[in-house]
């Protein structure tokens, strides 16, 4: 009896005694992997454009055996040009907005090609942007991954055809920011909605920018399920007085085509 019940403690987590027999355990999960996410060089140059090296900011998202993402690290890679040096100092991630250094005590000046440690791992998908010195005197910053696009403004309109809504999106990405336009349609049941296009721009001074998809090309399509479209750009330099907005048109049954357009003011 002794010998038996040694044998199941070395089986462990692998078999089970039920009803006096041994039953085999779940087989165990795969482990969560690291996984390219995103990566960003960029090169700088003195005043005199003679070239002092490069500096890449380096993304990897942590992803379990079913698929999803449950982590995010990042780390710096700088390459000085020949005579130059290059210090990385710090970095900032957009999910908690702390600064934070890249070597505990501060990085020595490289000369030759480094890369630094992973950083603390984040749960939070946002933007890691690294900062550094170099010998030329100029500060370089790079960026790398992006944040989710968190909704800022949103418009609904509703008639005999079905509901349209129109919504406008921002978020980080690398070292810029982007914005985007969305438009959802849900026809009334047996109904119709006919998207046109739909649009995201910024009026600054008087003056309007902005960007179209055209959902009619090559063909307006009568939409009578639900349904969406997306159009994104990086942010312009902003200035006051502003308007912040998205914007898209429909065609309904009755003939008439309609126009929604959601804003946020400065």
């Amino acid at each position: 009896m002794r010998k038996f019940r040694t044998a199941l403690i070395a089986l462990g987590a692998t078999a089970a005694v039920v009803g006096g027999g041994l039953v085999a355990a779940p087989a165990a999960q795969a482990a969560a992997t690291w996984q390219a996410h995103d990566k960003n060089c960029k090169t700088f140059t003195d005043i005199n454009a003679q070239t002092l090296g490069s500096v890449c900011a380096e993304v990897q998202k942590r992803v379990t055996d079913t698929g999803s993402v449950n982590g995010y690290r990042a780390r710096v890679t700088a390459t000085p040009a020949a005579g130059h040096w290059m210090k990385p100092t710090t970095y900032v991630w957009s999910s908690d907005g702390a600064v934070s250094q890249v070597c505990s005590g501060g990085c020595a000046q490289r000369t030759s090609a480094w890369t630094s440690a992973w950083s603390p791992v984040k749960t939070t998908a946002g933007t890691y942007e690294v900062r550094g010195e170099s010998s030329g005197g100029s500060l370089s910053e790079v960026g790398a991954s992006w944040s989710d696009w968190a909704p800022v403004a949103a418009k609904c309109s509703t008639y005999a055809a079905g509901k349209f809504c129109v919504h406008r999106h921002e978020r980080g990405y690398r070292d810029t920011m982007q914005e985007r336009g969305k438009l959802s349609v849900a026809p009334a049941a047996g109904k119709w909605i006919e998207p046109r296009w739909v649009r995201v721009g910024d009026v600054m001074n008087g003056t309007d920018t902005h960007l179209t998809r055209d959902l009619c090309d090559p063909s307006c399509t009568r939409r009578t399920t639900g349904w969406s479209a997306t159009v994104s750009r990086t942010l312009p330099g902003l200035s006051s007085p502003l308007e912040l907005y998205a914007s898209a048109q429909v065609a309904l049954p009755s003939g008439e085509t309609r126009t929604i357009r959601a804003s946020l003011f400065d």
